[in-house]
């Protein structure tokens, strides 16, 4: 069982959960439920954390946002406006972050499959750094860039050694990317500068990114040697996982969906704090540099829910018990595991009961969605308290891909709350139909 404190959960006499100094019972009656709820100061927090535990052993540190953890516009600004700048993978974010006042040079683009035409978007916002994703997206690049005054500065992405070994990236080897690469030394449109890859997400082991950096310096080295090219840059994405998520493991999942078998809670222990990633990956970026004679790079970080993830939480309302048979009871919520928590169906995450936070876990119960389908279970055959129609849960770690992988299936998308200091404000508004609709053609 995971103590609340871990989230700087506090109670009220009247044994509701609190937030930010916000009763979180009142603001779902406030605002109405699903309902996510932002803890601004742990967000300013968990971005200062991460950036002085890199800067300060690794001066030469920029950190960018990953648009794609959590794009919801108020959570954004909250970071930019503590001097982070953006990671996008799309035109839409690209846009995004050009509306919120991100500089150009304050931006990353990734992505795959790019179009020429994306490509040159990017270029007119003067985006700082273009990481590619493959030969042919090179090619692409090379020919929206073609006549520009200045070349364009880009990174390779590298196909890793650990992690998310997909579709991502060049192949040092199969691609041939040392020779790519030398022909680019001829090129007047495009500057190759930075080498980038990313691993995956909830890491919980150093030692990942200790052999990604072996790979990356490596090729350095051979840019050096063999093509003449200087790589000045290391961007090494993001993934840092969090002590209290874990992404489940196959049999974990084939017990929990097949035979309703909870996985237990992750081991907080067994997760690097924020400042231990920051002192290994930098600890190994200095000694590989030096091992290998190479002027130490400037360094770009793409954190996503380690900058978010415990920031916020989504709150969901019982509405109705249903018992079938002595063992198995339905507890149905106002949000589903289909349309606001697609997370559930992968990770762990924590659940509290918001409303009488004290009260004994005596019963299990599969918490459902709203939606008429089978799968939009929120937990299944999980320990709570006896629950009750109007009853408030509080599904935690609720920052990452939450958000991102909402959608508007039967039920409009939840509004999004900002709590400091025991006040609150609306981030985002709660879809109303019109909102569902507006793109219908009459």
């Amino acid at each position: 069982m995971l103590d609340r404190s871990r989230w700087v959960l506090g109670v009220t006499p009247d044994d509701h959960l609190v937030l930010g100094g916000c009763d979180l019972v009142a603001l779902a009656t406030t605002y109405g439920t699903p309902l996510h709820v932002v803890d601004e100061q742990r967000l300013r927090s968990n971005y200062r954390r991460f950036r002085a535990a890199f800067e300060t052993a690794y001066p030469a540190t920029r950190v960018f946002y990953s648009y794609k953890t959590n794009c919801i516009p108020g959570v954004l600004r909250v970071l930019h406006d503590e001097g982070c700048g953006a990671e996008v993978i799309s035109p839409y974010e690209a846009w995004l972050a050009n509306r919120l006042g991100v500089k150009g040079s304050d931006t990353i683009y990734n992505g795959v499959a790019r179009s020429q035409a994306d490509f040159e978007m990017a270029i007119h916002r003067g985006i700082g750094l273009i990481n590619v994703d493959s030969v042919d997206e090179l090619e692409r690049l090379e020919r929206a860039a073609a006549g520009r005054p200045a070349p364009v500065n880009i990174g390779l992405r590298v196909y890793p050694p650990v992690g998310w070994r997909a579709h991502f990236g060049i192949d040092p080897r199969r691609d041939r990317l040392v020779d790519r690469a030398a022909a680019l030394r001829a090129s007047a449109a495009v500057r190759l500068s930075a080498l980038h890859a990313h691993i995956g997400s909830g890491v919980r082991r150093t030692v990942d990114y200790e052999r990604l950096i072996d790979t990356l310096c490596a090729l350095m080295r051979d840019l050096k040697a063999r093509a003449g090219i200087a790589i000045d840059t290391l961007d090494l994405g993001g993934g840092y996982g969090v002590p209290t998520v874990k992404v489940l493991s196959m049999p974990e999942l084939a017990s929990y969906k097949l035979l309703s078998i909870p996985p237990r809670p992750p081991r907080a222990e067994q997760c690097p704090t924020i400042e231990a990633f920051g002192q290994t990956l930098t600890a190994t970026l200095r000694d590989r540099c030096a091992r290998d004679g190479m002027a130490e790079p400037s360094l770009l970080l793409e954190p996503g829910r380690i900058l978010t993830g415990d920031a916020q939480l989504l709150l969901v309302t019982v509405k109705e018990i249903k018992a079938r048979g002595a063992r198995t009871a339905f507890a149905i919520a106002d949000g589903g595991m289909q349309n606001v928590a697609f997370p559930l169906s992968y990770e762990y995450h924590h659940c509290f009961l918001a409303n009488r936070a004290s009260a004994p876990l005596n019963r299990r119960y599969v918490v459902v969605g709203p939606l008429c389908s089978p799968q939009d279970l929120l937990y299944r055959n999980w320990p709570f308290p006896v629950l009750e129609s109007g009853d408030v849960l509080a599904v935690m770690d609720a920052g990452a891909y939450f958000t991102s992988f909402a959608n508007n299936f039967a039920f409009p998308r939840p509004a999004v709350v900002g709590v400091a200091d025991g006040r609150h404000r609306l981030l985002h508004e709660r879809e109303t139909f019109e909102h569902v609709a507006a793109g219908a053609s009459r």
